[in-house]
């Protein structure tokens, strides 16, 4: 049946010492006040668990988050939003936050605020670590970047605001490793951008420069254990250095040990590279 008010168990031909009864037996949860379930609810069922509860509470920040995909793990605890005049005392697995309710939108039978909304909860709760990962991977694979930038600018000076906008600019969406995901934010912080798994002919960099001529690799350690895999890059490799690239490869360890010296080092040699181009042929 689900999660239920003691109201929809009344209506539905339950007392409340039927209730109370089947509570002491473990036939019936009780999950809030006044909210029962069959069986432990799963973070769906809790989610439901707190708007009954609340009526007026809108699912938000992370809650939010994993609703609309923008994460695959479960969140530590529900956290929803409530009218500033409401009570925020709660159990520990849940988190309230009170404050005027954003714009509100209808996902999976919930209140949630919106998609745009919700990028702006997570940059105010999440540390700048977890942060950068969250817009890495859900920028532009799940909504357009444009999207959120506009909605900064039509939305007041709510809280997160700031690093949001810090967010959209130094963003690194399409990056397919921690490895790769983490010089690309390296390079970027320097103001030094590359184009990220871009098409060089036939085949993909993992950072490419054009106007250099320049492709990072970032090799994992499958890299060096599947030799079919070794011989295709290898091939690959040549069919680009004779095309006139130059292809920079590092190991995710390297990059992981000494992340400085990697990103020092492909900002010298693109720009090395760019000046070398764009110079006239000696006379």
């Amino acid at each position: 049946m689900g999660v239920r008010t003691s109201a929809q168990l009344i209506a539905a031909g339950a007392s409340r010492g039927n209730i109370a009864s089947r509570v002491r037996s473990g036939k019936l949860i009780r999950v809030l006040p006044q909210v029962y379930d069959d069986e432990k609810p799963d973070y769906l069922g809790l989610c439901t668990a707190v708007t009954l509860w609340k009526p007026g509470a809108v699912i938000s920040h992370l809650t939010a988050a994993w609703l609309w995909g923008l994460i695959e793990y479960e969140p530590a605890h529900v956290e929803a939003t409530v009218d500033p005049s409401g009570q925020v005392r709660c159990p520990d697995w849940i988190r309230l936050y009170r404050r005027t309710l954003p714009t509100v939108t209808a996902y999976r039978g919930l209140r949630v605020v919106t998609i745009e909304q919700t990028f702006l909860d997570v940059s105010a709760t999440l540390p700048k670590p977890q942060l950068e990962q969250f817009f890495d991977a859900a920028i532009d694979m799940h909504i357009p970047w444009g999207r959120v930038a506009e909605f900064c600018e039509t939305t007041g000076g709510m809280n997160g605001m700031t690093a949001l906008r810090e967010q959209l600019r130094r963003c690194c969406p399409g990056t397919r490793s921690e490895p790769e995901r983490r010089v690309a934010r390296a390079l970027t912080a320097r103001n030094f951008r590359m184009e990220i798994n871009a098409k060089v002919g036939r085949f993909y960099g993992d950072l490419v420069d054009f106007r250099a001529r320049v492709i990072v690799e970032i090799d994992g350690r499958a890299f060096h254990i599947d030799p079919a895999t070794f011989t295709s890059d290898r091939r690959r490799q040549n069919t680009l250095v004779l095309d006139g690239w130059l292809v920079l490869r590092y190991s995710a360890a390297t990059v992981m040990s000494d992340l400085d010296g990697v990103v020092e080092e492909i900002m010298t040699v693109v720009r090395r590279r760019r000046k070398s181009i764009n110079s006239p042929p000696p006379a």
